[in-house]
Parts: C-alpha cells; structure tokens; sequence
C-alpha cells in the first residue's frame, strides 16, 4: 500500500474505495466508489441489496496543500424489499461524513462555522476566499444560525442580568407609568 493510499484510507470512511486522484493547477479531485452490497430502508429499516441505480455525489472538503479538495463519490439507489415499506427507492447515505444532499462535508461546514461565528459574515467569507474556499457571506450567515452551542445545565449555578437591560426595563415601566397617569 502506497503512502498515498494509505493516508486517504484513514482520512475517509472506510467503506469508501479510491478508485482514482486527479490532480489539477487549481483544485484536487478524488474519484470513490462506495464498497457496501447492502443497505437499511430509512423507513422499514430492512436489509436491502437489490441495487436499482447509481448516482454520484460531489462534495468539497477541507483543502490539501492549499488547494481545494473534491470527492466525487458514486453511491447506490436499492429496491426496498419489504412489500409493506412505503418506500420503493431509496439511496445509500454517507450521513456520518457529509448530511444528505450536502455540498459539502461535515469537517468543512464546522471550519466555516467557527469561522461564521468569530467574523462577520463578509470578512469570513474574504478570509475563506483567501484560502480558496469559495463560499458566500449568506451561507455562513446560514450555517451560524444552525450552530447550536452545547450547554451542560449541571454546572449553571446562578445567571446574571445585565445592568444596562435592568435600567432600560425600569425607565421604560416609569415611562408607561407616566404616559397612563397623562392620558387618564
């Protein structure tokens, strides 16, 4: 095993086959070809291996050598074999790498996401652009809204309330106060 084979073989999903690595001036391409013969029906959850098609999918992931790199990635539609299933066709998933019908991997929205979440959208967006990440400051808008910071309620012991909003709330019940005491 080549040291090239060998580093794509730890850096992705071991299900997943290289079949080829095109590597152009401005961009990396590697070629896979998915190695599961079965899959589970998302609504029966049976074990189907009656392939109906292939597609491919084509996702950006973290840049190599400062080059952006594409995984093109042929992946199975099966036949539900339960007669009862809702479901005819389904497509094989690779959810634990890149959310369905995602153009991009997990590791790379959580890059932009921290990326989104210490900038401004547009500064992230130049920043990314510099390193030959080409993404929009409305993606990270997007992708920042859908960050959800993990809070562990255990160690909360108290919550402090802001001067500045204690103020502005009390001046504000003295000006509804006043406005009724004038208008009656």
């Amino acid at each position: 095993m080549t040291m090239k084979s060998k580093l794509i073989k730890d850096m992705f999903p071991g299900y997943l086959e290289e079949i080829n690595v095109d590597t152009a001036e401005d961009k990396i391409t590697i070629y896979f070809n998915s190695k599961r013969n079965t899959c589970n029906c998302p609504s029966c959850n049976t074990a189907s291996s009656i392939v109906s098609t292939y597609f491919t999918r084509k996702i950006q992931d973290l840049n190599i050598i400062e080059k952006p790199l594409f995984l093109v990635i042929r992946l199975a539609k099966y036949r539900c074999e339960n007669p009862d299933c809702s479901t005819k066709i389904f497509s094989e998933n690779i959810n634990e790498f890149a959310e369905t019908k995602a153009r991009r991997t997990n590791r790379l929205n959580e890059l932009l996401t921290k990326f989104s979440l210490t900038q401004s959208a547009e500064a992230a967006a130049r920043r990314c652009n510099d390193i030959n990440i080409k993404v929009s400051g409305d993606t990270l808008l997007r992708l920042s809204k859908k960050y959800e910071h993990l809070i562990n309620k255990e160690y909360i012991q108290s919550i402090g309330i802001d001067d500045f909003a204690f103020k502005k709330t009390s001046l504000w019940n003295s000006y509804s106060k006043f406005r009724y005491w004038k208008n009656n």
